[in-house]
């Protein structure tokens, strides 16, 4: 309900955030009730839903609510919680994400967009105005910044250790050799697709990256396996597969 502009309609995350950090939250109850076990012998039960990590994911915001009585907006292009400039900006050849800019920043923020007028303009540079009252700055900055490119601006700011990137869509973050090095991004060699790029997994232990994605099984493919390996006869799983029980 906090996506989009303040006079928007609701609108939907544009990615499964839901199911998937559900599966987070799930996953990392599964970790501590294996450790549990590991240090009382004791099984647990683990239950995830969700719901409830869709309320976890926003505390925040729902806190603030909480304490406050009082309702944020849409988040619009940045976040009101959070310091100083934030947002994406319009560049000659893209975007350029801001990930905010303290007041240890401000200044040479201002010189390098040069707006040193309004560095002390306390419409502008006061961090609660930027916060809250962002549009001001925004518009500002949304007539400077298509004046260079992405990489010249990225250049300027990111050396003045102004915390910048660019606006990517994924075709753009496929070719990301940074991805590519760290197993975030692996090479799938598809039955039917052929050999394609799929996400990988944002975790690695002592340094180690996978080297390679494998195929998903296909639905029962291991079937047999499994069961033999319990200690089923052939001739029990045929019986299974004939009554349909696999």
């Amino acid at each position: 309900a906090k996506t989009g502009m303040p006079a928007d309609p609701p609108l939907a995350a544009g990615i499964f955030v839901a199911d998937h950090s559900g599966a987070l939250s799930l996953a990392s109850g599964v970790l501590a009730a294996l450790f549990a076990r590991e240090r009382t012998g004791k099984g647990q039960k683990v239950d995830a839903s969700i719901y409830g990590t869709m309320i976890a994911m926003q505390g925040m915001e729902i806190n603030y609510t909480s304490i406050t009585g009082v309702e944020p907006e849409r988040a619009g292009r940045g976040h009101q919680f959070l310091r100083g400039v934030w947002g994406a900006f319009p560049t000659i050849d893209g975007y350029i994400c801001i990930a905010g800019v303290d007041e240890q920043r401000w200044p040479s923020f201002c010189r390098i967009v040069g707006i040193q007028h309004l560095e002390k303009d306390p419409e502008y540079s006061d961090n609660v105005i930027r916060n809250f009252h962002g549009d001001k700055i925004q518009r500002v900055l949304d007539e400077i910044f298509p004046t260079k490119t992405t990489a010249e601006w990225l250049e300027e700011l990111t050396g003045a250790d102004i915390l910048a990137t660019e606006v990517v869509d994924y075709r753009a973050m496929l070719k990301s050799e940074q991805a590519r090095v760290n197993g975030y991004l692996l090479e799938l060699d598809h039955p039917v697709a052929g050999k394609v790029l799929v996400s990988g997994t944002p975790v690695t232990i002592n340094g180690e990256v996978a080297a390679a994605a494998e195929p998903a099984p296909e639905l029962g493919q291991h079937t047999e396996e499994v069961l033999l390996e319990l200690g089923y006869t052939w001739e029990e799983i045929g019986a299974l597969r004939d009554t349909g029980a696999v």
